[in-house]
C-alpha cells in the first residue's frame, strides 16, 4: 500500500478524463467525488472506476462531453436529463439544484433520467447536508440485472442503493448509504483484485449455489438482497421511485435506463435551525450515550466510521494498493500522459497492456 496525496489523486484522475475528450470542469468534477469516496473509506467506488469508465466511454454507455439538461421545473421539482454523461457530475448539478429549491420553499424532488453510473451515493446527500437540507436519493436497476429477488432463481434488480444525509451543524452529518443487495458490485471488484473472499449469502454462482469466491460472480453469477426479504422490499421501493417515478424509462440513453430519484427538505422547513440542531444533538446523544458492548469501543452514528476515516486519510495520504497505481499508471501511459508529473511511477517492462481508447 502507499499512501496518496488528495489533490494529487485528483490531479491524476482529472487530467486522465481530459485526455479522453472530457471537459475539464466535469473532469474535476468526477474526480473530486471518486477521491471523496477514497476519503470516506470507500475504495470499491475510488479511482478503481476508472478503467471500467473508459471502457464505457468506448461502448458509448458514457457520454464523457454531455451535460445534464433541465426538462421541465417547478418551483419545488425538476426533471433533469444527463445525456448518458457521467453521473457523478450530473447528480452533483443534480444534488445542488434540488438543495436550493429545498431551501428557497421547504422541499423539492428532483427526477434524473439517462445518466452514466453515480457511485457512491452519499457522496451527493452529504454534499446537501453540510448546506443545511436533508436529503434522501436512491437509484433503480441501469444496465443488466445483477440481484436475484427474494424467492427467484434469476436476478431482475440492480444494487439499488439507497442514501440519507440530515445535518448536524458543525458536526458531521448522520448518513445512511448502502446498496439493497447483500453487497455493492464495487465491493466485489475491491475482493477480486485483492483476491479476498467476500462474505457469506452476499452471492450465488451461476447454477445459483452460494458461495464467497468474487471470481464465481464475474463468471455469470448474482447478488442476493441484504436481509432476504426485507432487503427485497427496500430494493423494489428503490427501482419504483427511481424507475416508473422519474421517468427513467422514457429516456433508455445509449445502453442503459437510469433513474435516480432525489427528495429534499431544508432542516428549518418546519422549526427554527436552532431548535432543529438542538433536538439532533439531545437524540443522537441519547443513541450513543450508553455503555458499549464488549468489542466495541463506542456506539457510534451512521456516517461516523466515514468521517473518522475522512480525518486519517486528509491527514496522512489515501492508501492505495500497488495493483491500482500500476493501473494508473498504465492507464496514463497509453493515453500519453507524463506519469512522473502526475505523481505516478512509469509502468515496468512487463507490465500489462496499457488502456487506451
Amino acid at each position: 500500500m502507499r499512501r496518496t496525496d488528495p489533490a494529487v489523486l485528483h490531479r491524476i484522475t482529472t487530467s486522465v478524463f481530459k485526455a479522453v475528450g472530457t471537459p475539464e470542469d466535469i473532469a474535476s468534477d468526477v474526480a473530486e467525488v471518486l477521491v471523496d469516496n477514497h476519503l470516506a473509506g470507500h475504495d470499491s467506488h475510488g479511482v478503481l472506476r476508472i478503467a471500467q469508465y473508459l471502457q464505457w466511454i468506448r461502448e458509448g454507455r458514457i457520454v464523457p462531453h454531455a451535460r445534464p439538461e433541465v426538462l421541465a421545473e417547478t418551483t419545488s421539482t425538476a426533471l433533469i436529463r444527463g445525456h448518458m454523461g457521467f453521473g457523478q457530475s450530473v447528480a452533483l448539478a443534480a444534488t445542488d439544484l434540488a438543495t436550493t429549491k429545498a431551501k428557497e420553499n421547504g422541499a423539492a424532488a428532483v427526477s434524473v433520467v439517462d445518466l452514466g453510473h453515480t457511485g457512491r451515493l452519499g457522496a451527493f446527500t452529504e454534499r446537501a447536508a453540510r448546506r443545511g437540507v436533508v436529503m434522501f436519493m436512491t437509484v433503480g436497476r441501469g444496465g443488466p440485472p445483477m440481484t436475484v429477488p427474494y424467492g427467484g432463481a434469476e436476478p431482475s434488480l440492480g444494487t439499488n442503493p439507497v442514501a440519507f444525509s440530515l445535518p448536524r451543524g458543525p458536526h458531521a452529518p448522520v448518513t445512511l448509504d448502502y446498496a439493497t443487495s447483500a453487497i455493492a458490485n464495487g465491493k466485489l471488484m475491491l475482493a477480486r483484485a485483492k483476491g479476498e473472499p467476500v462474505p457469506e449469502g452476499a452471492i450465488v454462482d451461476r447454477e445459483g449455489a452460494p458461495t464467497t469466491d468474487p471470481e464465481d460472480y464475474f463468471a455469470g453469477g448474482h447478488l442476493l438482497p441484504f436481509g432476504g426479504h426485507k432487503g427485497y422490499a427496500l430494493a423494489v421501493i428503490a427501482d419504483l421511485l427511481a424507475g416508473p417515478l422519474t421517468g427513467a424509462d422514457r429516456y433508455s440513453g445509449a445502453v442503459m435506463e437510469t433513474g435516480v430519484f432525489i427528495f429534499a427538505v431544508a432542516s428549518d422547513a418546519f422549526r427554527p435551525e436552532p431548535d432543529y440542531l438542538h433536538a439532533m444533538d439531545s437524540v443522537t446523544r441519547r443513541i450513543t450515550d450508553v455503555p458499549a458492548a464488549p468489542g466495541f469501543d463506542a456506539v457510534l452514528l451512521p456516517g461516523e466510521p466515514e468521517s473518522q476515516t475522512r480525518g486519517v486519510r486528509t491527514a496522512d495520504g489515501i492508501p492505495l494498493p500497488a495493483q491500482t497505481l500500476a493501473e494508473l499508471a498504465r492507464i496514463a501511459t497509453g493515453l500519453g500522459l507524463p506519469v512522473d508529473e502526475l505523481g505516478l511511477s512509469a509502468p515496468s517492462a512487463g507490465a500489462a497492456r496499457a488502456t487506451t481508447l
